[in-house]
């Protein structure tokens, strides 16, 4: 099983702009566009798409626009400039087989991404980077590479990638024979491709772990896999694809001795990597073909189609094939009881295993000496940031020192000035608090003067009222009266009644009982359901985190306050609906509310003349509250005030 399906996107996450940009005549069109633009983003992108033109026809030019994009958008400073550069310009250079720079480029990517602590573009930097040690063969760095993407891909939820790089570590992770790991990743993108409904990427992933069963020895279900990959393989008509994973299945079949199935599979993979140009799988198919015709005896047949694959390897340079069909023609010498020519076989087969098991050997002793080497610039690079950062520092201690010389003349008069303000700042405070001493003042004298009126209306006034009552009730029992006295005598104890009725109103809204003994919630609640009861309007109550009682004197102004914003709306607005929220969010803190649907007001014009803003106004500042109204003609007005409950208890 050794025919994979990597999805090698190079992982710079942006082909479906490059299949865009390489249609016949794009270049063409996009050099039309870049005469006429601004220096601008947009050109950056445009230059970009333009390298992507020329990448199938001249890699240098495309790498040229992609440089002039980088220029440009430093001018700029447009910041995704350099991450965009980067994952272009790497292609390029993976296309040139320039697989070092590519990955010098790729790591600098991973900084720059770093930098714009944008978790997407570092995740598709890291799988660059990924890509690069892949195709240096450096696998145990690109799984690191590849799996730190994923790790981010995953925190961002971003399911494609992720079923793509599943794939690929399950790739890197059979090349390196930890099937176990490999079968994980392999499981986890095949669940993925099916969410995402994306039947070719899952038709890779599929034969992708078909090949993973089957070098665990577990041919039943490397089949299993194999044939559902086909089967989506015929279905959305990709004939590359079913090329490779014929292959796949005629292995399968071969190893299990079902000749017969093997050999359909291997004719089919051969008839489509001829029609498709594909040398490698042509290779493997007429290798495969002739172990079929070795195996059920006709050995002719195999021989011609060992010699022909080997042709084929040959031509088109394929040394891992052509180890594996001199191994074959070496077996049929054996048939043919040549031990001379078998012996040839094998010796050359040996010599070319050996140079692939150096020329690997020799990439890793590279790779390891590139790293070392990378280590040691990036060293280097570090101590030259540190004597550059010394030498800056001295730089900017001179510069210090002058500029200290200048500044310790304006020094003097500097504090001169700063006292001179700050003194004058500490009169205006003495004076706003003056000011505030005298409103407390003044709120608290009226307050304890609406308190000592409405007790004397109530128990002196209104006892006494009472009483003439009670007296002209008596006194109706024992007159004799005509029928029209009676009647005026009865207007006379209505009137009286109504009167008393009055007196007791004007009491209560001067200090309400209901405020003293239960409450700003249970006071601000009875006066909104005496006012609209019987209206045409209603007021709505709320009440949060009210259960604890404030001290008597902050209940009292803002019960004044909330009473005056109502009246206002009532007077005024034309409001069909009042709402009133008091809301306490802690011990020091209260919100006040009030909003209506009325017909609005201009705060500013109202502001300058309301009398009763004015009270509002003077009773919001006693609590060291600010207040904000906003209000239009025609969108009802709505007053929020925020207050300090604490600061006068």
């Amino acid at each position: 099983m050794r025919h994979f399906l990597l999805i090698c996107l190079l992982l710079t996450l942006c082909l479906g702009v490059r299949a865009l940009a390489q249609r016949p005549g794009a270049a063409d069109s996009l050099l039309r566009l870049l005469s006429t633009a601004k220096e601008d983003e947009n050109k950056v992108l445009l230059l970009i798409r333009i390298g992507q033109a020329f990448e199938n026809a001249d890699l240098e030019k495309s790498k040229s626009y992609y440089r002039q994009a980088r220029n440009l958008g430093h001018k700029i400073r447009y910041l995704l400039t350099e991450v965009k550069f980067i994952s272009n310009y790497t292609f390029a250079l993976n296309m040139q087989g320039r697989f070092d720079s590519s990955l010098f480029w790729n790591l600098k990517g991973i900084e720059a991404a770093k930098k714009l602590n944008d978790g997407e573009h570092l995740a598709k930097a890291f799988f660059n980077t990924g890509t690069s040690y892949q195709y240096l063969a450096d696998y145990r760095s690109a799984v690191n590479y590849y799996q730190q993407g994923l790790a981010l891909f995953e925190k961002l939820n971003k399911e494609a990638y992720m079923a793509q790089a599943n794939d690929i570590l399950q790739v890197l992770y059979t090349a390196m024979k930890q099937y176990d790991k490999a079968r994980n990743y392999g499981k986890k993108a095949v669940a993925q491709f099916r969410n995402l409904n994306d039947p070719k990427l899952l038709a890779y992933a599929l034969s992708n772990l078909g090949v993973v069963y089957g070098n665990s020895n577990q041919k039943d279900s490397s089949l299993i896999y194999h044939l559902q990959a086909e089967k989506i393989a015929r279905s959305i008509g990709d004939q590359v694809l079913l090329a490779t994973i014929d292959l796949n299945i005629a292995d399968v079949y071969l190893w299990k001795k079902r000749f017969e199935e093997a050999k359909t599979y291997f004719d089919s993979a051969l008839q489509l990597a001829r029609k498709n140009q594909i040398s490698e799988s042509e290779c493997a198919a007429l290798r495969g073909l002739s172990y079929y015709f070795m195996y059920t005896g006709v050995t002719e047949k195999s021989l011609g189609l060992a010699r022909e694959a080997l042709a084929c390897s040959e031509q088109h340079r394929l040394v891992s094939e052509k180890v594996l069909i001199l191994e074959q023609l070496a077996s049929l010498a054996y048939l043919y009881k040549d031990s001379w020519k078998a012996a040839t076989y094998k010796t050359e087969s040996k010599a070319l295993r050996d140079s692939l098991l150096n020329e690997e050997i020799l990439r890793t002793t590279i790779n390891t000496e590139k790293r070392f080497e990378l280590s040691k610039k990036n060293a280097q690079l570090a101590l030259q940031r540190v004597s550059i950062q010394r030498k800056n520092l001295f730089n900017w201690l001179l510069l210090g020192g002058l500029l200290s010389l200048m500044m310790m003349g304006l020094l003097g008069y500097r504090n001169y000035s700063h006292r001179k303000k700050m003194q004058e700042q500490r009169i205006k405070e003495l004076e706003i608090e003056k000011q505030l001493l005298a409103t407390q003042s003044l709120l608290r004298g009226q307050e304890e003067e609406r308190s000592r009126i409405a007790k004397d209306l109530h128990d002196g006034l209104g006892g006494l009222l009472s009483g003439v009552k009670l007296q002209l009730g008596a006194m109706k029992g024992n007159l004799i009266l005509t029928e029209e006295d009676g009647l005026a005598f009865n207007r006379v104890l209505i009137n009286l009644e109504d009167s008393i009725g009055e007196m007791r109103r004007v009491a209560h809204n001067m200090m309400p009982e209901a405020l003293l003994k239960f409450g700003l919630q249970q006071a601000v609640r009875d006066y909104s359901d005496g006012l609209s009861r019987g209206q045409n309007f209603t007021i709505q109550c709320a009440f949060l985190g009210m259960e604890q009682r404030l001290d008597n004197t902050t209940e009292v102004v803002i019960y004044r306050i909330v009473q005056e914003l109502i009246n206002n709306a009532v007077k005024h607005s034309g409001a069909s609906a009042i709402f009133v929220q008091l809301m306490r969010h802690d011990e020091a803190h209260l919100n006040i509310t009030v909003e209506d649907d009325g017909q609005g007001f201009d705060p500013k014009a109202i502001k300058e003349h309301s009398a009763g803003l004015r009270n509002i106004t003077s009773r919001v500042k006693y609590l060291n509250g600010k207040m904000d109204i906003r209000s239009e003609p025609g969108t009802g007005t709505s007053v929020f005030i925020e207050c300090e409950i604490n600061a006068h208890g």
